[in-house]
């Protein structure tokens, strides 16, 4: 028969291993934001890495709509393709998402965040934080990216004022 401190040393262990497993547990949510963060973290690395992560992330005809282009960006390719184009005019982008916030549906999720975007990361003045939509849904236990829409840059920012 066990003591009453071994019941409750036992007890107490249970509670941790619950608590810990709650902490860590990998949910939906944080899925979702870890395949975001990596998109972004890859997008500001380069071509090859943006490639990577667009495979592991993202649906081979995903769409990203941005104010300023005329037409959506489809594929992976595309996508890849941009952002080479960009790199090539001597601009170096780079992107961080702020204000994170997930909401789920069964299989789907809906990311809107802050997408703050810099030509010269150096220069804090030149940030331009722009409200982004991200439509991502569930393959297993990944969520891909199907489809983005990234707003024009917002003036009521303090990092957007001149």
């Amino acid at each position: 028969m066990l003591g009453k401190n071994s019941v409750r040393l036992v007890a107490l262990g249970a509670a941790l291993l619950l608590a810990l497993a709650a902490l860590f547990y990998p949910t939906d949510e944080k899925r979702v934001k870890e395949a975001a963060q990596a998109l972004v973290t890859a997008a500001n690395r380069g071509g090859v890495e943006l490639q990577g992560a667009l495979e592991r992330y993202a649906e081979p005809e995903v769409s990203v709509s941005i104010a300023e282009l005329s037409e959506p960006l489809v594929g992976r390719e595309a996508i890849v393709a941009k952002v080479a184009d960009v790199t090539s005019l001597g601009q170096r982008p780079s992107f961080r998402l702020e204000a994170v916030e997930v909401s789920l549906e069964g299989k789907r999720a809906r990311l809107n965040a802050d997408l703050l975007t810099t030509l010269q990361a150096e220069v804090p003045e030149l940030r331009r934080p722009r409200h982004s939509v991200a439509l991502f849904e569930k393959r297993g236990d990944v969520f891909r990216l199907r489809s983005v829409e990234i707003g024009r840059p917002r003036m009521d920012q303090p990092e957007a004022r001149p």
